[in-house]
Protein backbone atom coordinates (compact mmCIF):
# COMPACT_ATOMS: atom_id res chain seq x y z
CA UNK A 1 0.00 0.00 0.00
CA UNK A 2 1.34 3.45 -0.60
CA UNK A 3 2.82 5.13 2.25
CA UNK A 4 1.26 8.97 2.76
CA UNK A 5 1.41 12.11 5.31
CA UNK A 6 -0.78 14.71 5.05
CA UNK A 7 0.72 18.40 6.39
CA UNK A 8 -1.92 20.79 6.63
CA UNK A 9 -2.35 24.15 9.26
CA UNK A 10 -6.30 23.14 9.21
CA UNK A 11 -7.30 20.34 11.58
CA UNK A 12 -10.65 19.76 9.74
CA UNK A 13 -9.07 20.16 6.35
CA UNK A 14 -6.77 16.91 7.78
CA UNK A 15 -9.77 15.07 8.99
CA UNK A 16 -11.43 15.30 5.67
CA UNK A 17 -8.88 14.41 3.37
CA UNK A 18 -7.63 11.15 5.76
CA UNK A 19 -10.98 9.89 5.77
CA UNK A 20 -11.41 10.04 1.85
CA UNK A 21 -7.79 8.47 1.68
CA UNK A 22 -8.67 5.55 3.93
CA UNK A 23 -12.07 5.14 1.81
CA UNK A 24 -9.90 4.30 -1.27
CA UNK A 25 -8.30 1.64 0.59
CA UNK A 26 -4.78 2.20 -1.53
CA UNK A 27 -3.60 4.79 -0.06
CA UNK A 28 -2.09 4.56 4.10
CA UNK A 29 -1.55 7.32 5.54
CA UNK A 30 0.53 7.16 8.67
CA UNK A 31 0.58 10.52 9.95
CA UNK A 32 -0.73 13.93 9.50
CA UNK A 33 1.16 17.10 10.61
CA UNK A 34 0.15 20.52 11.48
CA UNK A 35 3.38 22.04 11.41
CA UNK A 36 5.83 21.46 8.45
CA UNK A 37 8.71 21.16 10.73
CA UNK A 38 7.50 18.12 11.92
CA UNK A 39 6.74 16.77 8.75
CA UNK A 40 10.34 17.48 6.99
CA UNK A 41 12.18 15.58 10.15
CA UNK A 42 9.76 12.85 9.88
CA UNK A 43 10.56 12.54 6.21
CA UNK A 44 14.03 12.74 7.02
CA UNK A 45 13.96 9.43 9.15
CA UNK A 46 10.77 7.67 7.42
CA UNK A 47 9.99 6.38 4.28
CA UNK A 48 7.19 7.99 2.52
CA UNK A 49 5.24 7.88 -1.25
CA UNK A 50 3.04 10.62 -1.09
CA UNK A 51 2.92 14.15 0.35
CA UNK A 52 -0.32 15.73 0.44
CA UNK A 53 0.82 19.21 1.12
CA UNK A 54 -1.13 22.52 1.61
CA UNK A 55 -0.05 25.83 -0.13
CA UNK A 56 -1.07 28.35 2.80
CA UNK A 57 1.06 27.54 5.98
CA UNK A 58 2.10 30.75 8.32
CA UNK A 59 6.10 28.70 8.84
CA UNK A 60 6.71 28.41 5.24
CA UNK A 61 4.92 27.82 2.09
CA UNK A 62 4.09 24.87 0.52
CA UNK A 63 5.68 25.70 -2.42
CA UNK A 64 9.09 26.05 -0.85
CA UNK A 65 8.37 23.27 1.42
CA UNK A 66 7.88 20.82 -1.73
CA UNK A 67 11.40 22.24 -3.38
CA UNK A 68 12.88 21.21 0.79
CA UNK A 69 11.16 17.54 0.24
CA UNK A 70 12.42 16.89 -3.58
CA UNK A 71 15.92 17.71 -2.26
CA UNK A 72 15.75 15.30 0.18
CA UNK A 73 14.00 12.77 -1.79
CA UNK A 74 14.25 13.63 -5.75
CA UNK A 75 11.52 10.85 -6.40
CA UNK A 76 8.69 11.76 -3.79
CA UNK A 77 5.16 12.47 -5.00
CA UNK A 78 3.85 16.00 -4.17
CA UNK A 79 0.56 16.08 -4.09
CA UNK A 80 -0.98 20.30 -3.24
CA UNK A 81 -4.29 21.01 -1.46
CA UNK A 82 -5.13 24.13 -1.64
CA UNK A 83 -8.61 26.49 -1.75
CA UNK A 84 -6.71 28.40 -4.22
CA UNK A 85 -6.01 27.84 -8.24
CA UNK A 86 -3.51 30.90 -8.17
CA UNK A 87 -0.78 28.09 -7.62
CA UNK A 88 -1.52 25.73 -10.01
CA UNK A 89 1.06 26.22 -12.93
CA UNK A 90 3.70 27.11 -10.39
CA UNK A 91 3.08 23.59 -8.91
CA UNK A 92 3.56 21.46 -11.41
CA UNK A 93 6.60 23.80 -12.46
CA UNK A 94 7.98 22.02 -9.25
CA UNK A 95 7.32 18.43 -10.71
CA UNK A 96 4.52 18.46 -7.89
CA UNK A 97 2.34 15.25 -8.70
CA UNK A 98 -1.21 16.75 -8.54
CA UNK A 99 -2.76 19.54 -7.77
CA UNK A 100 -5.97 19.46 -5.61
CA UNK A 101 -8.81 22.31 -4.54
CA UNK A 102 -10.68 22.22 -1.49
CA UNK A 103 -13.31 20.99 -0.58
CA UNK A 104 -11.28 17.47 -2.21
CA UNK A 105 -13.99 15.18 -3.71
CA UNK A 106 -13.94 11.57 -4.44
CA UNK A 107 -14.53 12.08 -8.13
CA UNK A 108 -11.59 14.11 -8.35
CA UNK A 109 -9.17 12.38 -5.72
CA UNK A 110 -10.00 9.39 -7.87
CA UNK A 111 -7.64 11.50 -10.71
CA UNK A 112 -4.89 11.88 -8.18
CA UNK A 113 -5.30 7.68 -7.16
CA UNK A 114 -4.41 7.40 -10.83
CA UNK A 115 -1.64 9.85 -10.99
CA UNK A 116 -0.23 7.99 -8.36
CA UNK A 117 -0.46 4.73 -9.92
CA UNK A 118 1.07 5.37 -12.64
CA UNK A 119 4.06 7.27 -10.98
CA UNK A 120 4.97 3.54 -8.80
CA UNK A 121 4.60 1.58 -12.35
CA UNK A 122 7.15 3.98 -13.59
CA UNK A 123 8.88 3.58 -10.66
CA UNK A 124 9.04 0.19 -10.53
CA UNK A 125 10.61 0.35 -14.21
CA UNK A 126 13.22 2.68 -13.36
CA UNK A 127 14.36 -0.24 -10.78
CA UNK A 128 15.19 -2.44 -13.79
CA UNK A 129 17.14 0.31 -15.83
CA UNK A 130 21.09 -0.15 -15.48
CA UNK A 131 22.49 2.96 -14.47
CA UNK A 132 25.15 3.53 -17.17
CA UNK A 133 25.92 7.57 -16.70
CA UNK A 134 28.63 8.23 -14.54
CA UNK A 135 28.64 10.37 -11.58
CA UNK A 136 29.88 13.70 -11.93
CA UNK A 137 31.75 15.75 -9.61
CA UNK A 138 28.66 18.26 -8.52
CA UNK A 139 26.63 14.47 -7.86
CA UNK A 140 29.30 13.97 -5.15
CA UNK A 141 27.59 14.11 -1.83
CA UNK A 142 29.66 16.81 0.49
CA UNK A 143 31.89 14.91 3.43
CA UNK A 144 30.89 15.73 6.49
CA UNK A 145 31.99 15.80 10.23
CA UNK A 146 31.25 12.95 12.44
CA UNK A 147 28.99 15.54 14.68
CA UNK A 148 27.03 16.90 11.91
CA UNK A 149 25.56 13.49 11.05
CA UNK A 150 22.28 14.68 11.91
CA UNK A 151 22.38 18.23 9.65
CA UNK A 152 21.12 17.39 6.14
CA UNK A 153 23.84 18.17 2.96
CA UNK A 154 21.83 21.20 2.56
CA UNK A 155 21.66 22.57 5.87
CA UNK A 156 25.54 22.00 5.63
CA UNK A 157 26.08 24.01 2.86
CA UNK A 158 24.01 26.65 3.99
CA UNK A 159 25.70 26.78 7.83
CA UNK A 160 29.16 26.64 5.60
CA UNK A 161 28.93 29.60 3.73
CA UNK A 162 27.24 31.19 6.90
CA UNK A 163 31.04 30.97 8.78
CA UNK A 164 32.24 32.67 5.18
CA UNK A 165 30.14 35.93 5.84
CA UNK A 166 27.57 35.58 3.83
CA UNK A 167 24.24 37.15 4.17
CA UNK A 168 20.77 34.73 4.03
CA UNK A 169 20.05 36.12 0.58
CA UNK A 170 23.80 35.68 -0.81
CA UNK A 171 23.55 32.72 0.02
CA UNK A 172 20.29 32.00 -1.61
CA UNK A 173 21.64 33.40 -4.88
CA UNK A 174 24.41 31.16 -4.50
CA UNK A 175 22.68 27.95 -4.00
CA UNK A 176 19.65 28.96 -6.32
CA UNK A 177 17.24 28.53 -3.62
CA UNK A 178 14.64 31.27 -1.91
CA UNK A 179 16.00 33.43 0.69
CA UNK A 180 13.12 31.64 2.97
CA UNK A 181 14.59 28.24 2.07
CA UNK A 182 17.59 29.54 3.53
CA UNK A 183 15.86 30.72 6.74
CA UNK A 184 14.23 27.54 6.78
CA UNK A 185 17.47 25.50 6.71
CA UNK A 186 19.16 27.41 8.86
CA UNK A 187 16.44 27.30 11.71
CA UNK A 188 16.79 23.44 11.66
CA UNK A 189 20.73 23.70 11.91
CA UNK A 190 20.39 25.84 14.79
CA UNK A 191 17.90 23.40 16.73
CA UNK A 192 20.39 20.15 16.06
CA UNK A 193 23.22 22.22 16.94
CA UNK A 194 21.22 23.64 20.19
CA UNK A 195 21.70 27.65 19.18
CA UNK A 196 19.10 30.21 18.89
CA UNK A 197 20.74 32.62 16.39
CA UNK A 198 23.60 33.34 13.69
CA UNK A 199 26.36 33.94 16.65
CA UNK A 200 25.76 31.12 18.82
CA UNK A 201 25.59 29.11 15.60
CA UNK A 202 29.07 30.17 14.22
CA UNK A 203 30.60 29.96 18.14
CA UNK A 204 29.29 26.37 18.03
CA UNK A 205 30.42 25.51 14.57
CA UNK A 206 34.13 27.09 16.02
CA UNK A 207 33.91 24.90 19.33
CA UNK A 208 33.38 21.57 16.88
CA UNK A 209 35.90 22.03 14.53
CA UNK A 210 32.54 21.47 11.94
CA UNK A 211 34.50 22.59 8.87
CA UNK A 212 38.04 22.21 9.77
CA UNK A 213 39.93 19.66 7.92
Amino acid sequence: MTVAIIVDDEELAIQRLSMLLAETGEIDVCRTFLNPAEAYEYVVSHPVDIVFLDIYMPEISGMNFCSLLLELHPHIGVVFVTGYNDYAVEAFELSALDYLKKPVTEQRLAKTLDKIRKKQIAASLDLHRPNTEARTANDTPEKTHPKTAALTEKEIKVLRLMTKGLSNKEIADQLNIAAETVKWHLKNAYRKLNVSNRVQALQRVKELHIFEE
